[in-house]
C-alpha cells in the first residue's frame, strides 16, 4: 500500500517558501522521513506543492543551511535527511549574536557558571561506568595534552562533553556544547603557565571524583570552584576586549 503523501499544495505567492520549509519540518520531525532516507525530488516536490521549481529550490537551500538536509550530486544524489542535527549550527548563530550584540567574555562565563555546575550536579546522580571512564579518559587526554606542549582545546572541551553526556538531559548537553566550543576557541590562544595548567587538571580531577562517588551536591561545588578558578585566570581581559 502506498504511503499517503504528508504534504499539502501551497501554491506560489506570498508566503510560499516558509510553508514549504515548515511542511518538510514536520515530515521529518513525524519520523515521516528518517535520517539519511531520500525525500522526494525538486520535481515533485514542485508538483506536489503547485509552486515553482525555484520557490522549492530556496525552501531546500533553508533546510541545508540550517543542518535538516543534506543535498548531494550525481548518480544516487539527491536531497536527504540529515543523520543529526549537527551542534555547529547553533554554535554559529550563538557566535553572530555575540559578535552583534558585543557580548563579553565575562558574560559569558556567567552563563556557563550558570549551566555548568547543574551539569556537574545531574552527572553525578547516577553516571554509568562507561560515562565515569570517559570522563577519566578525557582527564588523561588532556593531561597527556600538556604534557607534551599540544593544543588542548579539545582535550579540555571532552572534559565538558563527557560531563554533559554523564548529565543525560540532551538539551542540556547541546547549549554547553555550543557555549564551549565559543569559549575554548578563546581559551586555547591563552599561553598558560605550567601552575595554571595544573590548576586546572586538579579541579578536573576532584570533579570527575565527585561524580564517580556519585556525590551531585559536592560535584556541583566542585564544578563552582573550577569555573570560579577560570574567571581569576581570566580576569585580565576587559569588558569590552574582542575574544571571539
Amino acid at each position: 500500500m502506498e504511503a499517503a503523501n504528508p504534504f499539502r499544495a501551497v501554491a506560489d505567492g506570498k508566503q510560499a517558501h516558509e510553508k514549504i520549509v515548515a511542511q518538510i519540518k514536520d515530515a521529518i520531525f513525524s519520523g515521516t522521513f528518517k535520517p539519511g532516507e531520500r525525500i522526494p525530488s525538486e520535481r515533485e516536490l514542485a508538483d506536489t506543492f503547485r509552486t515553482s521549481r525555484v520557490t522549492v529550490r530556496s525552501a531546500i537551500l533553508t533546510l541545508r543551511n540550517n543542518g535538516i538536509v543534506t543535498v548531494r550530486k550525481g548518480m544516487g544524489g539527491g536531497t536527504f535527511v540529515s543523520k543529526d542535527l549537527d551542534e555547529g549550527e547553533i554554535t554559529d548563530l550563538l557566535r553572530d549574536i555575540i559578535k552583534w550584540k558585543n557580548i563579553g567574555i565575562r558574560d559569558v562565563l556567567e552563563v556557563r557558571g550558570i549551566l555548568e555546575p547543574q551539569i556537574a550536579y545531574l552527572a553525578a546522580v547516577d553516571p554509568s561506568p562507561r560515562q565515569i571512564r570517559d570522563i577519566w579518559d578525557s582527564i588523561e587526554e588532556l593531561e597527556a595534552s600538556f604534557a607534551s606542549k599540544r593544543t588542548f582545546q579539545s582535550r579540555d572541551e571532552n572534559f565538558h562533553k563527557a560531563l554533559a553526556a554523564a548529565a543525560d538531559n540532551p538539551l542540556l548537553s547541546v547549549f554547553q556544547a555550543s557555549l564551549i566550543e565559543l569559549l575554548f576557541k578563546f581559551i586555547s590562544t591563552i599561553p598558560w603557565t605550567e601552575e595554571e595548567k595544573r590548576n586546572i587538571t586538579f579541579h578536573h580531577r576532584k570533579i570527575a571524583e565527585k561524580v564517580e562517588a556519585k556525590e551531585p551536591k559536592s560535584a556541583r561545588k566542585a564544578m563552582i570552584e573550577h569555573i570560579q578558578d577560570m574567571r581569576s585566570l581570566l580576569s585580565h581581559y576587559s569588558e569590552g576586549e574582542v575574544w571571539i
